[in-house]
Parts: structure tokens; C-alpha cells; sequence
């Protein structure tokens, strides 16, 4: 499901209170795509996974939604994780 830019907003600020200079938190540009019920097609997610989890400047990738599609990505994203995303 397309994430809010408000909600994402809202997460932000609410990680800045609890972690006030620790924590940013960035979202893909693909999280506000819309696609039927999902934030983008199956290989947009999949190729802003393998963004973010190969990029060594961030420690952590969480999803902001997730569940069925989840499961839909992962045969395009498991071949393209690279050491960034194991480490």
C-alpha cells in the first residue's frame, strides 16, 4: 500500500522525539508510488529494495508497509543483494 507523504512526515518527527540526533530515517521515493494496492509495480519495490539494502551508507532498511508483496519481490531481490546488504 502507498505510503502518505504526511505519515511518512509523522515518522520523522516521532524518531527525532525519541532519538533526537541519533536517527534519519529516509524513504525511497518509490514508497508514494501507487500500483493497484501496492506502492509501485513489483519491480519498482524490488529495485528500491536493492537500492537502499546495497547502499553502505545505512545501517538498517525497514518497510513501511509490507506483507503479500513482500514475498512477490523476493525471487527479483535475493540474486542483487551485495556485501553492503549482508553486512
Amino acid at each position: 500500500m502507498r505510503l502518505n507523504p504526511a505519515t511518512a512526515e509523522q515518522v520523522k518527527a516521532l524518531a527525532e522525539t525519541a532519538f533526537p540526533g541519533r536517527a534519519e530515517i529516509v524513504f525511497h521515493p518509490q514508497c508514494f508510488l501507487s500500483a493497484g494496492h501496492f506502492a509501485g509495480d513489483d519491480d519498482a519495490r524490488a529495485s528500491a529494495l536493492l537500492d537502499f539494502a546495497n547502499d553502505p551508507a545505512f545501517s538498517h532498511v525497514w518497510f513501511a508497509r509490507g506483507g503479500y508483496g513482500s514475498g512477490r519481490i523476493l525471487p527479483r531481490v535475493l540474486g542483487g543483494l551485495k556485501a553492503a546488504a549482508r553486512d
